[in-house]
């Protein structure tokens, strides 16, 4: 093998590490004769400062090293030679930051926590760290690290969920799924992501940007959404589609604010919006079906007194199916 020192200097020209080249470091950390290191270390900061962005804080380059020395130390039997804190040091801890990649600050840090929030059979509300919120379906599951806000924004779903996303320029908060990612600053947004299949977003307000996961080439698998508009993602037919979602947006905005307003809507798209959001069967009789239906349904409610509202202003009757899951609303006529 060529000198320890020419060795030294070709690894901090490498931005990937092979296995031996990291047993190689911790061996070498572990010998007592560290003068290579400082002289290329010296010679790696010489180049740092005349530098426009220096690669490491000269105090946090130190604590860093000194942990390095500490561990290193707590391992030998002899009391080893001090060495003192001088300008080389901080240009190895710059060295040791480069190779982070390489694992050797994993044997510093502690493992970053990892948080996990489960809906249940309920829906959930989850403010994040950063002020945004996120509104949880039944059977969601969403992962954030302890990390979060500080370093990046980022959270992984299954599940369903809309978010109402802090403006943050300096730190995009990305939501990722099995099979797609969104990207956006401060928007909000519904995301479904419960099967392995397929997925899909709609946008309330804002801007998000979607991008399919685990395609070779990213042609056609990359998109800027605005608001009304959606995105969905099948894996089966590798197509990311883009489609006009006003009527999903409203759905989604109505029921994050509480309460569904109807102003002469058709019984029969009031009907889609309660069997969705209540996840039951609705049945209607044809001849009502586009009667103007004008009232508001509020979240809190349960599902037979909104059918209620329906039956008594047109004059109907509201039903169990055979199976006694579902409803079916019988008789009555338009005004």
């Amino acid at each position: 093998m060529q000198n320890r020192k020419e060795y030294l200097k070709q690894l901090l020209q490498q931005k990937e590490w092979k296995q031996e080249d990291r047993d190689w470091l911790l061996q070498y950390l572990n010998e007592n004769d560290l003068t290579d290191l400082q002289e290329v270390a010296a010679s790696a900061y010489d180049a740092d400062v005349l530098s426009e962005e220096p690669v490491l804080e000269r105090e946090h380059s130190e604590r860093i090293l000194e942990k390095i020395h500490q561990r290193i130390s707590s391992r030998r039997e002899p009391v080893v030679r001090r060495i003192s804190f001088g300008r080389w040091k901080v240009a190895a801890a710059a060295i040791i930051i480069l190779i982070a990649g390489a694992g050797i600050l994993s044997l510093l840090r502690k493992p970053v926590k990892q948080l996990l929030v489960t809906s249940g059979m309920q829906r959930k509300t989850v403010t994040l760290p950063d002020g945004s919120v996120a509104y949880l379906e039944p059977g969601t599951t969403l992962k954030y690290t302890g990390n979060y806000g500080k370093e990046e924004r980022n959270v992984t779903l299954t599940g369903e969920a809309l978010f109402n996303v802090q403006q943050d320029d300096k730190h995009p908060f990305i939501v990722a799924s099995a099979l797609i990612s969104t990207k956006v600053l401060g928007t909000s947004f519904n995301m479904e992501a419960r099967n392995v299949t397929e997925a899909r977003v709609v946008v309330l307000t804002g801007m998000v940007q979607v991008e399919a996961k685990g395609e070779e080439s990213q042609e056609d698998k990359e998109m800027i959404l605005t608001a009304n508009k959606g995105a969905v993602y099948n894996k089966n037919t590798h197509l990311l589609e883009m489609s006009d979602a006003t009527d999903d947006a409203r759905f989604y905005s109505q029921k994050q604010q509480g309460r569904f307003i109807y102003d002469g809507e058709e019984v029969i798209k009031v009907v889609n919006d309660l069997e969705r959001f209540y996840n039951t069967e609705i049945k209607v009789d044809g001849r009502i079906q586009h009667c103007a239906f004008y009232g508001d349904v509020n979240i809190v409610d349960d599902l037979e007194k909104a059918l209620d509202l329906i039956a008594v202003s047109l004059n109907a009757k509201i039903n169990k199916d055979k199976n006694g899951n579902g409803y079916i609303i019988a008789g009555g006529n338009c005004h």
